[in-house]
């Protein structure tokens, strides 16, 4: 009990530190943040005007509850490429970003993907439904997610990257947890069938996980911000963009490395967190660091794969 008490007070150090770093990079990047919101405040808010009183009609659970079929809207539309990807293995191009690369195309085969997609469904919608449907009443009581002003450019950068923090220390944990081993036997194991994930695995889990480990560590910074519905729905998309990379099993040009969580699918007791913050702190990416996947973890800044700018290491013949 100590040592994680002990654990827990250095996390709380670190992401305070952080959120100490953001209050001051706040301020500096007023001036910058204003002149980049410029026109678009104006977009914004009318775009946020015409939802609440011409579409919604004032009502804000029946805005509510379209804003939640958008998400899930989003996730799908997000994801077309990577699932004629994994289904195709076109284009063929795209094949030599796979993390693993000795599976051969099809990526994924259809009875696996149809199974994968009927959980996948029946968590968004029912799950998930019945979730955040149950958190109306906690956004009411917060307030703020129906204001008539939708909030600042500047204010709503600031809230995404607190909602960023949030969600790492609420989900590194709950992560973490779940792989005790009960709750890995009884829950976990579901989300670890797959140990080369693909795009929409990333929400294929045992339903209490897909409570306690995606939409709690999602909603958490939202809630406790009492964040605007605009800015609540763009971490929300950028949170299933960014599980979605992490799950794809591609390391592609230009994009956030999911080098470390493809790792974690191979190797179970590794990098449980998102951001990785909190696995340096507790140490449990140890044995990630000193394999080649960590020197690959970075963006990839040319067209040439990963595995081909940093090789694995042949082994030696005796």
């Amino acid at each position: 009990m100590i040592p994680l008490l002990s654990a827990v007070r250095g996390a709380v150090v670190v992401i305070g530190t952080a959120m100490l770093f953001l209050m001051a990079a706040h301020h500096s990047l007023h001036s910058y943040m204003e002149k980049l919101w410029g026109a678009s405040s104006h977009l914004w808010q009318s775009l946020w005007t015409q939802l609440y009183t011409d579409i919604a009609g004032g009502n804000e659970f029946l805005l509510y509850a379209a804003f939640y079929f958008a998400i899930v809207a989003f996730f799908w539309i997000f994801n077309i490429f990577f699932i004629f990807l994994e289904l195709t293995g076109n284009p063929y191009a795209i094949l030599q970003y796979r993390i693993q690369p000795k599976q051969k195309p099809p990526i994924v085969d259809w009875t696996s993907f149809v199974s994968c997609v009927k959980l996948v469904l029946f968590n968004q919608v029912v799950v998930g439904g019945i979730f955040l449907f149950g958190l109306y009443p906690v956004f009411q009581w917060r307030g703020g997610l129906f204001d008539a002003n939708v909030p600042q450019f500047k204010n709503s950068v600031f809230e995404l990257a607190l909602d960023g923090l949030a969600f790492e220390f609420v989900f590194y944990y709950g992560h973490r947890a779940l792989h005790s081993p009960v709750l890995y036997r009884k829950i976990h194991k579901i989300h670890h069938e797959w140990t080369a994930p693909i795009s929409i695995s990333s929400l294929y889990c045992h339903p209490v996980e897909f409570v306690l480990s995606n939409m709690i560590p999602l909603m958490a910074g939202p809630v406790l911000l009492g964040s605007h519905a605009m800015t609540t729905f763009v971490w929300v998309c950028i949170g299933l963009a960014s599980t979605s990379i992490s799950h794809c099993g591609f390391h592609l040009p230009f994009m956030p490395s999911n080098e470390s969580h493809d790792f974690h699918h191979s190797q179970f007791n590794q990098n449980f967190g998102m951001l990785g913050i909190l696995d340096q702190l507790h140490g449990t990416d140890g044995r990630f660091r000193k394999t080649k996947s960590y020197e690959r973890h970075s963006v990839l800044m040319s067209t040439t794969p990963a595995n081909v700018l940093i090789p694995d290491e042949r082994k030696k013949c005796h």
